[in-house]
């Protein structure tokens, strides 16, 4: 290989890897925000239940 092509196709491997990983990286913060949802849910439930039941006597 001549030292354009070399560099070309050094270049368009880095070009693959950073896509690779900013998509890995896109999904994983994806699947957070989604479990952040997930609980945050779930405490507004618990704080409904506990407004909504009756305090015991």
């Amino acid at each position: 290989m001549t030292g354009p092509t070399k560099a070309i196709a050094i270049i368009a491997l880095a070009v693959i890897v950073m896509v690779s990983l900013n998509i890995a990286m896109w999904r994983r913060m994806r699947g957070g925000l989604a479990a952040a949802k997930v609980e945050q849910a779930d405490r507004e439930r618990d704080a409904v239940d506990r407004v909504e039941d009756p305090a015991p006597n």
